[in-house]
């Protein structure tokens, strides 16, 4: 991301979900209110031309994109709330979400209720979210924002700092970063989440497979985010037992299309997208 400047990618996400609050998504019942929230004036300026749009019965490459953003953003959010849940069931009372962006999860799940929340990111980025979190509804988790230049400063001491206790069972929360890593500054974050993970924490990691189009590529790199690494399933699998966690699941679009789309939603190009949830 560019110094000084909120994350583009995030903005992005959370317009996809925007996108699909607003109905554009297949995925039935899929609400994120917080979304909107987070959007710029431009955002939220573009959110309402392609809702107008879509309302009025057109179906250019406008609408037709927009869809397809709102269907993978909406089916990536299902799967990792799925798995927060299910982390949260088994005894997890904390959450730790690295890279939070414009993550809405501490507003909306009402799962998180009394949970602590610790939301890590890049100042600038986290600076904005900070500003728009007024215009939110009270939070349902129990919310602590740790400002992290992952260039400079220490993950495990910046949560340790925060209040995170490393002896109770954490979630944990990887969305949308490891793609713009390198492995070996995946593999050092990775050894720092697992020293702060006591037994039965959960590990829940969106990565890639292969690099997104030709087209994509050159979007993310203008706005100074190229993705840098992806990983084959067996790849992710023998960094994260590397690091003491033992896969329990790893799904991609197809799945969570079966799992949570009303009809099955055109998403081709999120084929690389995956999701592997590990366990301590």
């Amino acid at each position: 991301m560019r110094a000084g400047r909120p994350s583009g990618t995030a903005h992005l996400v959370a317009l996809g979900r925007a996108m699909a609050d607003a109905g554009l998504s297949h995925v039935a019942g899929f609400h994120d209110p917080t979304a909107r929230v987070f959007l710029s004036d431009k955002g939220r300026k573009s959110l309402a031309k392609t809702e107008q749009a879509y309302r009025a019965g057109a179906r250019g490459f406008r609408v037709a994109a927009a869809r397809m953003m709102a269907d993978m953003m909406a089916l990536r959010t299902s799967a990792i709330d799925a798995a927060v849940r299910a982390a949260i069931a088994e005894g997890a009372r904390q959450l730790v979400i690295l890279g939070a962006g414009y993550d809405g999860r501490a507003w909306r799940l009402p799962e998180l209720a009394g949970v602590k929340v610790f939301e890590v990111d890049h100042p600038a980025t986290q600076g904005d979210k900070r500003a728009r979190v007024p215009e939110l509804p009270a939070a349902q988790g129990i919310i602590t924002f740790v400002p992290v230049n992952f260039e400079r400063d220490a993950l495990g001491d910046a949560l340790e700092r925060a209040g995170h206790d490393r002896a109770l069972p954490t979630c944990w929360i990887w969305e949308g970063v490891v793609m713009y890593l390198t492995r070996e500054a995946m593999r050092a974050t990775l050894a720092g989440v697992a020293q702060r993970s006591a037994p039965g924490s959960t590990l829940i990691v969106n990565y890639h497979t292969s690099r997104r189009g030709l087209l994509a590529q050159l979007i993310f790199r203008l706005i100074g985010e190229p993705q840098i690494s992806a990983w084959t399933p067996a790849e992710m699998a023998a960094d994260l037992h590397a690091a003491g966690f033992a896969v329990r699941e790893d799904s991609g679009m197809a799945d969570w299309n079966e799992r949570f789309a009303q009809r099955h939603a055109s998403v081709d190009r999120g084929q690389h997208m995956r999701i592997v949830v590990a366990r301590k």
